[in-house]
This record gives structure tokens, sequence and C-alpha cells, in this order.
């Protein structure tokens, strides 16, 4: 079940993918539906939903596949100074009563915020995903919802009963992906450009797209990054939480199409994280691509240190098109969302001490 829907929306749109968007009015009953002042490229950031009310019922009902199934949840955030104050909010953020994450829309430069997850579905038939206020924190807000169910297929090593959070999903060497008429992103994923000091090569040709671990797209593997002579490339990745955290790291990579000049060339990579070596990996055929995947890799915040270096016996520098970075939810995460007395409630409650006294 694949379903998105625009926050503070009055009515359903489509985009310019023919893409459905829904309106907010079967998913919830609270909250004021309001325009951003700063627009943004994307229609889903330029209307909001607010909840000036500190409440419980801050929430969103969306039904899903009521068959357990994995979902990628994906939930938006822009401010864009929509009522002229220039305070952007920080607040909680809570999915079927278990704390989320805390959302800061000062961070990323005022650009829109998304927080991603990859989360099991028991059986439930809806997610709820609901906003609380913290104290001098402001009025919450939400863009936008988009849930995707995945197989199986997708991140085959993930525990299936467990949650993880997204922490980075990058396409080394060429521009933002997601979902389009362009591209063979069918998973609604969004593959971010990130700028190295590294060289942009070409990896896989754009026309051939294999079936590979995770289905990430050939528009993604289409680009890579290489260093130079016997050089590694380096990354650095921010972490959610500074406490000790298990990863699942996905690399993409990739080697160049075959080089008549010297068609013999090798190509081993040596991973290390965090200065931990993680082994070696001898890339596919020229053209093609190699999915790696390391879980559990223990890391520890507020960073994570990762080297790709050219192996001894390789005589071509390390290549990667493209990684994703994953933290797993600790299986004793079960913050509940704050309750607050609704004024029936109260009423019952003092129905009840009359009737004791």
């Amino acid at each position: 079940m694949w379903q998105s829907i625009d926050c503070g929306r009055e009515a359903i749109r489509l985009d310019d993918t023919l893409f459905t968007w829904n309106s907010n009015h079967d998913y919830t009953q609270t909250g004021t539906n309001e325009l951003v002042r700063i627009n943004t490229t994307r229609d889903e950031f330029n209307t909001l939903r607010a909840f000036p009310n500190n409440t419980k019922d801050n929430c969103y009902n969306v039904p899903i596949d009521a068959q357990p199934i994995r979902y990628i949840i994906r939930v938006g955030f822009y401010y864009g100074n929509y009522d002229g104050l220039s305070r952007p909010p920080t607040f909680d953020l809570f999915i079927n009563n278990v704390k989320w994450t805390t959302v800061n829309t000062t961070i990323n430069n005022g650009e829109p915020v998304y927080e991603e997850i990859i989360y099991y579905n028991k059986g439930s038939g809806f997610f709820k995903i609901c906003l609380a206020h913290v104290q001098d924190g402001g009025i919450p807000i939400i863009n936008s919802i988009e849930t995707v169910g995945v197989s199986h297929v997708l991140y085959p090593k993930m525990e299936t009963n467990a949650t993880y959070n997204l922490v980075t999903r990058i396409n080394f060497g060429g521009p933002e992906v997601r979902y389009d008429l362009e591209t063979d992103e069918v998973y609604n994923r969004i593959w971010s450009k990130r700028s190295t000091p590294y060289a942009n090569v070409s990896g896989l040709p754009t026309y051939f797209a294999p079936t590979l671990e995770n289905h990430p797209p050939g528009s993604v593997l289409a680009n890579a990054i290489e260093s130079n002579a016997s050089d590694p490339i380096n990354f650095t990745i921010d972490l959610p939480q500074l406490a000790s955290q298990s990863a699942y790291i996905v690399l993409y990579i990739t080697k160049q199409q075959e080089n008549s000049i010297n068609p013999n060339q090798t190509a081993s990579v040596k991973i290390e994280i965090d200065s931990q070596d993680q082994g070696t990996v001898h890339t596919s055929g020229y053209g093609e691509t190699t999915v790696v995947t390391k879980y559990p890799v223990m890391v520890s915040g507020p960073t994570m240190n990762m080297t790709l270096s050219r192996a001894d016996e390789s005589s071509l520098p390390p290549m990667i098109a493209a990684m994703e970075v994953f933290t797993k939810w600790d299986s004793d995460k079960s913050s509940a969302a704050p309750e607050f007395f609704s004024f029936a409630y109260s009423l019952i409650i003092l129905f009840m001490l009359l009737l004791v006294a």
C-alpha cells in the first residue's frame, strides 16, 4: 500500500508525476491548515498542519494493510515562516504511542526536514502518528506523510520485528534521485546528493539496471566517485544519538566499464568503520555493482567514520556509487506519548470523587 498525505491541503491533488496526494480530511480532526510564506519547489511543503492546542489528539490515523508487512514511513517538516514569527519549532514525534524522535525544524539551514523509518506493521491496520509539544518548543507542525509497503527483498538482513531509523541515503557522483517519471526508483526512496572532494566517474551504464539486493535504481548506480591513486575514500556520518547503537550499513560498490588499454585491472576494496576492519570486497565485472551489507555494526555518536581503501592486491582505487545507513531502535524503546485528560474524562473523575465523599 503506497499513499501520500499533503498535510494542510484542502483537496486531493496530482503532482508532476501524476502521483496522488491526499488531503487531511480522512486522517486527522485536530489542528489548522496553514500556508507557508517562503515557498519551496515541492508543493507538499507549501502547506502545513499546525497544532496549537496541547492535546494528546494531535495525531494522524493512517490506514495500511492489515497483513503484517514492513513499511517505509517518511514524514516531512518545513516551517516556511508560516506564522510570520521567524521561530521554527521543536517538538516530539510519536508512532503508535512510542517516541520516534524530537524534530528540530531549525536544522538543515531552514530547508525541509525528513524523518524516515522502516517499521514492521503487526497487523493493526493503521499507523498513528502524533506530535507533542515540548517546553518552549513552539507549535508542532507537519507537512507530509508517505508510506510504502515493502517486501523482504529490501534490506533482507534486517530483523523482522525491529524498527530501523534512516540516517542517510546518498547518491555519490550524481544528483538527487527520487520517484518520478524519469527514474526507476519504485519504492519512493530519496537518494540525496552529497558533495565530496573525490572525482565523479561513470559507474553502471544508465541503460542497464540489474535486479540487485535492495533494488537500487539504475539512475543512482550510473554515477560514482573514485579516489586518486592509492588514496582512500573517507566519510563522516552524523548519528542520531550519542549512546552505542547498532547500525545497518549498505554500500553499493561499483567498477567502471572495461579499460581497453589495460583490461586486466582488478578492484578490491578494504572497508573500515571507526578504525575497525570490516573485511575486503572483491568487486564484480566491469560496469557492475556489488552490494555489501554490514550488520550489526556497533557505533557511537556523534559521528561514524568510514574508510574505503585499495586492498594490496588491487590495481584500481576504490569506487562507490551509493550508501545507506540505518540505526536500529532499542528493543526496549517504549517512551509512551504524553497523556492529557480530556474534558469528559475529567468530569467522570470528578463524579467518582463526589460519590466517595
